[in-house]
């Protein structure tokens, strides 16, 4: 069973490829090595949308004023034009693109 579900989450992780993978994201790894691999670059494994387990890493820039997704390591949230406090972001945001363009990111 516990093999299974590590499969699912790999398969499920693998259809849902982000706009952008930041250099701190990684890629669908069994459970295990999911937990080793994100501890390497200071994340954390956390449940996130649909019960899947995600590596998130706290931003160091988080709750710094932005206005384009480059002054960020994560994303720069519209609404606030701030950083993002963790990155990848899960769920549906208001973000600033490169040129500063506001659009809706979703991912699950």
């Amino acid at each position: 069973m516990r093999c299974m579900l590590c499969l699912g989450f790999a398969l499920v992780l693998a259809a849902c490829q982000p706009e952008r993978q930041t250099e701190h994201e990684l890629p669908p790894l069994p459970h295990e090595t999911l937990e080793v691999e994100c501890r390497k670059i200071g994340g954390a494994v956390s449940t996130v949308s649909g019960g899947l387990l995600a590596c998130l890493r706290e931003t160091g820039d988080s709750g710094k004023q932005c206005s384009r997704e480059s002054d960020c390591e994560g994303q720069c949230l519209a609404r606030s034009g701030t950083c993002a406090p963790v990155d990848p972001l899960f769920g549906c945001h208001e973000i600033l693109g490169d040129t500063g363009t506001r659009m809706t990111q979703c991912r699950d």
